[in-house]
């Protein structure tokens, strides 16, 4: 029998990840062993923590979550990361830069209250084909994130697997979420997060150019690893996590 390759390994560990989000404290405890030994940044760098539904009985988790963080150093918002990447401000320490994927409705009634509390700013990456739907924001809850100082990024249309899609979806999912978000929203959109986002199966450089045409200053993927100044913002990292779990199971993604 032939052995899988790295890329249906990868898509295997893919689905396997897919179940354990739908139990994920119990992802969490799995994944706290792993961070026992890991602590959390002490030294100057550049990190995107990403979460999507935050459920009301996860809103402790995620306040712990920012707590710790805030003791490493600020939380920022992505138009402030973005100019440490460029060198225009400088990184003297840890710092953060937080974001949430889809379009959950939680977003609005968990994560903007806590965010507001905190004073913490956050980018939210909307798949516009989702905005309206049971669950999800409306686009007058979009309006108000942005009224309430957070910035709105585009997360596609109908939320594929763009390394799956020929080229004509790919550019329609990439520049057509961006002008309906335009339209709907009124200001531009220059951020794009990709959805899953891997490089080794999700995205490649066939999407960050659609990106860059399609008129976006940044490309977001779940490549983990912190950023420097002079890194790409056509190739940000984010660190995917989720409010449930305790902080060890945060260390394994955002550590030094």
């Amino acid at each position: 029998m032939r052995s899988p390759t790295p890329i249906q390994r990868r898509l295997n560990e893919l689905g396997l990840r897919s179940r354990l989000r739908q139990r994920p404290r119990l992802q969490g405890r799995i994944l706290a062993p792993a961070g026992a030994r890991k602590r959390l940044p002490s030294t100057a760098g550049l990190y995107f923590p990403f979460y999507h539904d935050v459920l009301p009985e996860y809103a402790a988790g995620l306040r712990r979550h920012l707590a710790a963080f805030r003791e490493r150093g600020p939380l920022v918002a992505w138009d402030t990361a973005l100019e440490v990447l460029t060198g225009r401000r400088r990184l003297d320490g840890p710092t953060f830069c937080l974001s949430f994927d889809d379009g959950h409705a939680s977003w609005r009634d968990v994560v903007a209250p806590i965010l507001a509390e905190q004073r913490v700013p956050a980018t939210f990456f909307v798949a516009t084909g989702l905005v309206g739907r049971p669950g999800n924001l409306s686009w007058a809850d979009c309006r108000d994130l942005l009224a309430a100082g957070h910035t709105i990024g585009s997360h596609t249309i109908t939320h594929p697997r763009l390394a799956d899609c020929d080229d004509e979806t790919v550019r329609r999912e990439i520049a057509g979420s961006k002008k309906h978000l335009e339209d709907e929203l009124g200001v531009e959109i220059t951020d794009f997060a990709a959805p899953y986002g891997n490089p080794a199966v999700d995205v490649g450089r066939r999407e960050v150019i659609a990106a860059r045409e399609s008129g976006y200053r940044s490309f977001a993927t779940t490549s983990r690893p912190a950023m420097r100044v002079g890194d790409s913002p056509m190739w940000i990292h984010r660190q995917g996590l989720h409010a449930a779990w305790p902080l060890p199971a945060v260390r394994t993604r955002v550590h030094d």
